[in-house]
């Protein structure tokens, strides 16, 4: 048998590397665990740009905020126009478009998703002049 004393310090460290993993799982799971009720409203909001703005940027930033009970299930989608674009699953939900060779009036609309318990969308209107 070898004694722990002349097993290299690497190899005790990989023997270890299963229960940080585990560690880390059962942090992340308790940490995103969903407190909020489903009566809870949902709802999303696009904080910029401005209802009726008018932008002439190479790369419009869209950002945007939902309600807090709609917990670590939700994910944010963005259309530009009635297309859809991008996801985003990440909190502080946002997207650049690029706008380089985009004119006239175009509608955003963000759409929260939350895992069995439905969406919610909003809306603005942008004048891209460039």
């Amino acid at each position: 048998m070898i004694s722990s004393h002349s097993t290299p310090r690497a190899l005790r460290l990989l023997h270890m590397l299963p229960l940080l993993f585990a560690a880390l799982l059962i942090f992340h799971v308790t940490a995103c665990e969903d407190s909020a009720s489903p009566d809870t409203a949902i709802s999303v909001r696009i904080t910029q740009p401005a209802d009726s703005q008018i932008v002439s940027d190479s790369v419009l930033r869209i950002l945007t905020e939902i309600s807090k009970g709609c917990g670590c299930q939700a994910h944010v989608e963005f259309h530009i126009d009635g297309v859809h674009q991008y996801s985003d699953y990440l909190p502080y939900y946002s997207y650049d478009w690029d706008i380089r060779n985009v004119t006239g009036l175009h509608v955003i609309k963000t759409r929260v998703v939350v895992s069995n318990r439905g969406d919610a969308w909003d809306s603005v209107r942008v004048f891209v002049n460039p």
